[in-house]
C-alpha cells in the first residue's frame, strides 16, 4: 500500500505544480495571419510553459499581456498596419518578418521593437528571445528607490544589505556571499512575483553579462538551506516549474 500512497502523493504534487505554473506562466499574445505558423508557434510556446492566446485578427488591439508577438505577412498588411501598431505598444513586442516573401523589404515600423526575428525561426531562439525581452522589461521596471533599500524583513527574517547579514527569527545571523545577497535581494524586490531565471541572472549579475543559466543553482540552493527551506517542498523560495522562482512572502523595506 505504501508505494501506491507515495505515487498518489507525487501525482498530487505534480498536479499542484502544474496548476501553479499555469497561474504564473508569462502571458503571450501571438498575432499571425498564417494559420500554419500560428498553430505551430502557439503549440510550442505552450509546451514551454507560456500562457498563449493566438489570433489572426490584426485590427483589434491586444489585451494586457507580458509579451506581444506580431508576425508581419503580406504587402497590404505591411503598408496598412493597424492603428495600434503605428506607435510602440506599452507591452514588450517581438516582431517576426517573412523575408522570403518580400526580400529586403522589412517594414519600417517607425520605432525599434524590443526584438525582431525572421521566419522561419528556430523555436529555441524564439523562446530565448521572449525570455530576454521579459527579463529586460522586468529589470527596467525596478523602482530607482530600490537601490536605497538597506533592510528587508520577511517571514520573521531580516536581511541587512550593507553587512550582507541574514538574521533569523530567533536572532541568529549568518553572512551571505555577494551572489547569494544579490539573488535574495532580487527576489525580495519582487515578492510573490515569478522571476524567470534570466531575470534573476540579470538582476543579480547585471544585465548583459554572459552568465550561464545553471549559475543560479548554487545561490538558490544555499539560500534555501540558510532559510531552512525543504529542498523538495520549499516554503519561501518556490520553484515555478519550467519558468523560474518566486519568493512567497510579504516584504517590508527600510532605507
Amino acid at each position: 500500500m505504501r508505494p501506491q500512497t507515495t505515487a498518489q502523493s507525487d501525482l498530487t504534487r505534480l498536479g499542484a505544480e502544474a496548476e501553479v505554473a499555469a497561474i504564473f506562466a508569462p502571458s503571450v499574445y501571438l498575432l499571425d495571419p498564417n494559420p500554419v505558423t500560428r498553430a505551430l508557434l502557439a503549440g510550442y510556446l505552450r509546451d514551454k510553459g507560456f500562457d498563449v492566446a493566438a489570433t489572426a485578427d490584426m485590427e483589434v488591439s491586444p489585451p494586457p499581456v507580458d509579451v506581444l508577438i506580431v508576425a508581419l505577412d503580406g504587402l497590404e498588411q505591411r503598408a496598412n498596419r493597424p492603428q495600434w501598431l503605428l506607435q510602440k505598444p506599452g507591452t514588450p513586442i517581438v516582431v517576426l518578418d517573412r523575408p522570403q516573401l518580400f526580400p529586403g523589404r522589412a517594414v519600417a515600423l517607425g520605432y525599434a521593437p524590443d526584438a525582431r526575428l525572421s521566419l522561419p525561426v528556430q523555436p529555441r531562439k524564439l523562446v530565448a528571445t521572449i525570455r530576454q525581452v521579459l527579463s529586460l522589461a522586468r529589470t527596467a521596471s525596478v523602482d530607482p528607490d530600490e537601490a536605497r533599500v538597506r533592510i528587508y524583513r520577511f517571514s520573521g527574517w531580516t536581511l541587512h544589505c550593507d553587512e550582507r547579514r541574514l538574521a533569523s527569527p530567533d536572532g541568529k545571523s549568518t553572512l551571505l556571499d555577494k551572489r547569494e545577497l544579490e539573488v535574495l535581494r532580487a527576489l525580495l524586490t519582487f515578492p510573490r512575483q515569478v522571476l524567470i531565471r534570466q531575470q534573476l541572472i540579470d538582476l543579480a549579475w547585471g544585465a548583459g553579462k554572459n552568465v550561464e543559466n545553471r549559475a543560479l543553482d548554487r545561490p538558490i540552493t544555499c539560500l534555501r538551506r540558510r532559510l531552512g527551506d525543504d529542498a523538495r517542498f520549499p516554503r519561501l523560495i518556490k520553484t515555478v516549474v519550467g519558468i523560474g522562482y518566486r519568493l512567497d512572502a510579504d516584504v517590508e523595506k527600510s532605507l
